[in-house]
């Protein structure tokens, strides 16, 4: 079940960049708009997140941490994926650019 404590346990989450881990999230479980449901999602956030079912029998949990609970929680601004307790939750984030401009 989805909670706070389960969240803060720092062996249950990956930090992931979306655009290394919404491709292969999308093909294994049959959800080929899952990086188009993520912009959605986060164009328009929902306190309860939104659930998406996949072809192959899964469903994940879109949803923000900080909306979700009354306490916030590192990296809970943004974007995570939970699909059970025996899966990781997946936040995506996207690195901050480097100020120097570096190429």
């Amino acid at each position: 079940m989805l909670n706070l404590t389960w969240l803060k346990d720092t062996d249950h989450v990956a930090y992931c960049k979306e655009e290394d881990i919404l491709p292969r999230l999308s093909r294994e479980l049959g959800i080929g708009d899952l990086v188009d449901c993520v912009a959605a999602f986060r164009a328009a956030p929902t306190p309860e997140g939104v659930n998406i079912k996949g072809l192959r029998r899964t469903t994940l949990k879109l949803f923000i941490p900080n909306l979700m609970f009354d306490e916030p929680i590192d990296m809970g601004e943004n974007v995570w994926i939970y699909m059970g307790e025996l899966c990781p939750a997946y936040c995506l984030y996207t690195p901050w650019e480097d100020s120097e401009g570096t190429k």
